[in-house]
C-alpha cells in the first residue's frame, strides 16, 4: 500500500510539474552479462558529442546457438536523489507478445520504437541474432516526450531469456531543460 501510494503521488508531481525537462545528457552507461555463458557485451559506450547530446552503442553477443522465444524485459526507471533511489516506474514486457503484436504500453512505448529504429532487431521473435545498437542518439529528437521532471536518473533494463536473468544494462542520464549552447 505504502508503494502504491508514492507512485501515485510521483505520477501526480511529475504531471503537474511545469518544469518538466525537454532533453536527456547521458553521464555513462554499464552492461552487465548476468550469465557469461549465454551472452556478453563487446561494446558498451556512450559517444559524447558536441553540447552534451550522446549516442549509445551496445553489441551484445549471444552465446546460445538456438533461436530464442522466450524474452522478458524489464524497465526500471529511478530517481536519483542525494543517496537513495527512489524507483517510481517497475514495467514488465514479453517481448515476443509484443513483436507478433506491435503494441508497447507505457514507458516501453517511448523506448521501444526509436530503439528498434536503429537497432539490428527487427522486432520479431524469436531472436537469432546477436544484438547490435549502433548510434542510439540521445537528444532533442528522441525520448523527448518521457514525462519526467528535471533532475538525474538511472535507467535499468533487464533482460531474461529462457527464464533466467542474462542481462542488466543501466544508463545514468540528467534531465535538464535544454543542451548548453
Amino acid at each position: 500500500m505504502n508503494d502504491l501510494l508514492l507512485n501515485l503521488v510521483l505520477l501526480i508531481l511529475i504531471t503537474l510539474d511545469p518544469s518538466n525537462g525537454k532533453v536527456f545528457r547521458v553521464s555513462k552507461m554499464e552492461c552487465r552479462s548476468l550469465d557469461p555463458s549465454f551472452t556478453y557485451f563487446k561494446t558498451c559506450n556512450v559517444i559524447r558529442k558536441e553540447n552534451g547530446r550522446s549516442s549509445l552503442y551496445v553489441n551484445e553477443v549471444i552465446l546460445y546457438k538456438n533461436p530464442i522465444d522466450d524474452i522478458t524485459l524489464n524497465l526500471g526507471v529511478f530517481k536519483i536523489a542525494k543517496n537513495r533511489r527512489l524507483q517510481f516506474l517497475n514495467e514488465t514486457l514479453d517481448y515476443c507478445v509484443f513483436s507478433r503484436q506491435l503494441l508497447a504500453s507505457g514507458f516501453f512505448g517511448f523506448l521501444m520504437t526509436p530503439l528498434l529504429r536503429i537497432s539490428n532487431v527487427n522486432g520479431t521473435c524469436p531472436l537469432k541474432q546477436n544484438i547490435i545498437v549502433n548510434g542510439f542518439s540521445v537528444d532533442e529528437d528522441t525520448i523527448k516526450e518521457i514525462p519526467i521532471p528535471n533532475g538525474v536518473y538511472m535507467f535499468q533494463l533487464r533482460t531474461s531469456m529462457m527464464k533466467k536473468w542474462r542481462t542488466d544494462v543501466r544508463v545514468y542520464a540528467t534531465r535538464v531543460d535544454k543542451y548548453s549552447e
